[in-house]
């Protein structure tokens, strides 16, 4: 996954799991047509979570390109 280290992918996993859950989350609800305000909240923090994810996933490559190469 990009030539990241194990440190790293456990890093991005993080987010990754964050992202599957929400929309699992969001999917629960809309099946079982019970959107309510927490339905909502799943929707904000999900794009928070893509947005944020997307931000690591550019922190980590800026770091992988500032390192010196043996």
């Amino acid at each position: 996954m990009r030539d990241l280290t194990t440190k790293q992918l456990i890093y991005v996993g993080f987010y990754y799991f964050w992202n599957i859950f929400l929309v699992a989350c969001i999917f629960f609800d809309i099946f079982n047509e019970q959107i309510n305000g927490f339905t909502f909240g799943y929707a904000f923090a999900l794009f928070y979570f893509l947005a944020r994810t997307r931000e690591a996933m550019k922190e980590l490559e800026d770091l992988n390109d500032h390192e010196p190469e043996n």
